[in-house]
């Protein structure tokens, strides 16, 4: 028969839910992504390093590279895809005045 206790003891893990921008979070999930990781173990990691320290970390960042791509990727999301020939056809893509 099982318990409550027992099932308790069997699930160690605590579900979090929380409040967040969804403009934030989709954000923050591009570069967590890029980072090759999932929002679960960057929550993880930040509770141990929290535990292991006493302090609060931000240390995660992608290289220069990594994010002007990004960026690159967030500008043009809901762009139409085109082909860039020239400097100009570059501007262009990117013009907000349409």
């Amino acid at each position: 028969m099982m318990t409550m206790d027992s099932v308790m003891m069997k699930n160690k893990n605590k579900k979090l839910q929380v409040n967040i921008n969804r403009e934030l979070a989709g954000e923050a999930e591009d570069v967590i992504e890029e980072l090759g990781l999932t929002p679960t173990a960057v929550i993880n990691a930040l509770y141990r390093e929290i535990v292991a320290t006493g302090r609060i970390p931000l240390n995660l960042t992608l290289t220069p590279e990594q994010r002007t791509e990004l960026h690159i990727r967030q500008l043009s999301k809901d762009k139409p895809e085109v082909e860039i020939k020239t400097n100009k056809d570059f501007e262009e893509f990117f013009d907000d005045e349409d």
